[in-house]
């Protein structure tokens, strides 16, 4: 696993031993960005169940602003502060303990809006989706203009959001990738 692009490319980043948590493998990565062309300077971006931190990583080597990570597994927050740490990203960085459903919460209590946010949760929790971009949509947790992108497996079927449209899907093998644009 390692940064794809920007200003911290071909950095190595830690991986967990077994198979709990499945990072994004690279080609995926390159094109998911290669599909949200950027650019991606000054933005806020949401790693939601971030897992390893590799996406909002990769948002922030390309530019972002900041990025949050959150996550509630202990494995999974040690090893997102490790690549933190490792890319030097601190200041640009917020670990939020807990489900997602705390974190969107804070961010709507904080009046926090991102211009991404990247959803890729244990896909044994298909209705982690549904119940994410409901909140998104409902509580406007999307700037004008901005993205939410589901990374799942390509069997799973998801509807239409209210505040959501989709704008783009994409298969990669097994995976298929849904790219949501907020819409008022």
């Amino acid at each position: 696993m390692r940064v794809i692009a920007g200003e911290k490319k071909g950095q190595r980043l830690k991986t967990p031993k077994g198979d709990r948590i499945r990072p994004t493998e690279d080609r995926i990565k390159e094109n998911v960005f290669n599909l949200l062309y950027g650019p991606f300077s000054g933005v806020l971006v949401l790693d939601l169940f971030s897992g390893t931190g590799h996406m909002g990583i990769e948002f922030l080597s390309r530019g972002a602003e900041s990025a949050w990570f959150c996550d509630n597994h202990r494995e999974s927050l040690r090893i997102t502060r490790e690549n933190i740490k490792i890319t030097g990203y601190n200041d640009k960085s917020r670990v939020v303990e807990g489900s997602f459903e705390h974190c969107l919460e804070l961010a709507r209590n904080e009046h926090t809006a991102f211009d991404y946010i990247y959803v890729d949760p244990p896909y044994a929790n298909r209705d982690f989706y549904d119940r994410t971009a409901q909140t998104v949509g409902a509580c406007r947790l999307l700037t004008p203009g901005g993205r939410m992108l589901f990374e799942a497996p390509k069997e799973y079927t998801f509807s239409h959001y209210e505040h959501l449209a989709l704008v783009r899907e994409k298969s990669y093998g097994k995976k298929k990738i849904w790219i949501y644009e907020s819409c008022d």
